[in-house]
């Protein structure tokens, strides 16, 4: 890199890897929340740190290794889908407390080959195959990842217990937490309004920040939720006591050990589904930034640096993640110039884990299910009803929709495969 240009730009970085950092982490914390949920509320921790540590591993890495300007890189909905429906069939098939401590080694393991598959891809110049995926079925499957995302969060929206679907949470509305509702739902207007109102903050960030204060306000009238020891309603400490960073990473990779070998070849077809997805998503956003910026992306040189990053990520129990529009276009408008912006992100996410971790406690889960549900309907491609206005595109409206209808009612693997 040329330290000249890099010297220049770097207050522009600086602010504008911060300003994403804002954007990215609350939702890599979500999105990890998303993963580890089918396993219990006592994993809730597991998924915020993981989905920190993805921020911080492919932040680092996948900027420099990268092809692509201001591009921010970070755990993403496509990825919290793809693994939260894994996670969900392996709880399904042994839900016994020994089974369940083995499920994060095998999503690391996921992670990896995913990763190895990225690197792949960019090695043998796959990056302009993937452009090649018909637009029906890209747009049918983030619209299905979306509506996924947004009835998971339903449950969680309303306080309801573990395990309870969409559909149980939307038929016993006398089971709903006011207390959740009123967080949740402060979160959600403010995640709406606040790119109206107040331009100059991310939209997330304004939403977090009114969900925590309607979550206090709300505790004034009930002492038990203002701690983050044994509280469901908030994330809780995201680091145990008295075990280091070291202890937990060791007894990770200790358990890999009970892995059994005749359970890997499930692991391909969600690996391969995140591997593909993952990248559609991140070439998606470099087109998108080439637009803005007028610069030229080198799609197999990113898809190297993706994978390199994921799969640093998959080895310290972080979540995977891809370039993200929301961060990468806060970036640009924030000054970022240069791909440092992008590592300015794994940075900030570091010293939030080194230094505010106890803030992160107080994070109410009804706030987070809040912003995801806005994050999910944002993903419904609702401008593929336009093609229903011509006999030409009727075909493509019916591809999206069965993908959508398969994502929903059989899984993300099938909607792939029908697509």
């Amino acid at each position: 890199m040329d330290l000249t240009h890099l010297k220049r730009n770097l207050k522009g970085d600086f602010f504008g890897g911060l300003a994403a950092t804002l954007v990215a982490l609350p939702s890599a914390i979500a999105f990890g929340l998303i993963i580890f949920a089918p396993l219990g509320v006592e994993y809730s921790a597991r998924g915020a740190i993981g989905g920190i540590l993805g921020c911080i591993a492919i932040g680092f890495l996948a900027p420099l290794l990268g092809g692509t300007a201001r591009l921010v890189s970070a755990p993403c909905a496509p990825a919290a889908a793809v693994l939260s429906v894994f996670v969900m069939e392996m709880v399904r098939r042994d839900n016994s407390p020994s089974a369940l401590a083995l499920v994060p080694a095998y999503l690391s393991v996921v992670i990896l080959i995913s990763a190895g598959l990225q690197v792949l891809a960019g090695t043998l110049k796959g990056g302009r195959i993937i452009k090649y995926i018909p637009y029906p079925v890209v747009a049918g499957y983030l619209s299905g990842v979306g509506l996924l995302i947004f009835t998971a969060q339903l449950p969680k929206l309303a306080g309801m217990p573990k395990g309870t679907t969409f559909f149980a949470a939307l038929s016993s509305p006398a089971s709903w937490q006011a207390g959740h509702l009123i967080v949740g739902g402060v979160t959600m207007a403010a995640m709406i309004l606040a790119p109206r109102l107040i331009k100059s903050i991310p939209g997330a960030i304004v939403a977090l920040f009114a969900g925590v204060l309607a979550y206090f306000a709300f505790a004034l009238t009930d002492s038990s939720l203002l701690t983050t020891v044994g509280n469901p309603a908030v994330i809780g400490p995201i680091l145990p006591k008295n075990v280091s960073f070291a202890d937990m990473l060791s007894a990770h990779f200790s358990s890999f050990g009970g892995m059994r070998l005749s359970d890997l070849s499930m692991l391909l077809v969600p690996a391969g589904t995140l591997a593909v997805l993952l990248s559609v998503d991140t070439l998606k956003t470099c087109v998108v930034l080439d637009a803005l910026t007028r610069g030229r992306h080198d799609s197999n040189r990113e898809l190297i640096g993706q994978g390199v990053g994921n799969c640093a990520s998959g080895l310290v129990m972080g979540i995977p993640g891809a370039g993200t529009m929301g961060a990468s276009l806060v970036n640009v408008t924030s000054g970022g110039t240069t791909r440092l912006s992008g590592f300015f992100v794994g940075v900030f996410s570091l010293l939030t884990l080194l230094f505010f971790a106890g803030l992160i406690a107080w994070i109410p889960i009804s706030a987070l299910a809040g912003i995801l549900m806005v994050v999910g309907v944002r993903m419904v491609d609702t401008k593929s009803l336009k093609m229903l206005r011509s006999w030409t595109t009727a075909f493509d409206f019916f591809v999206i929709l069965a993908v959508i209808v398969s994502a929903l009612t059989l899984s993300l693997l099938a909607a792939s495969g029908v697509g």
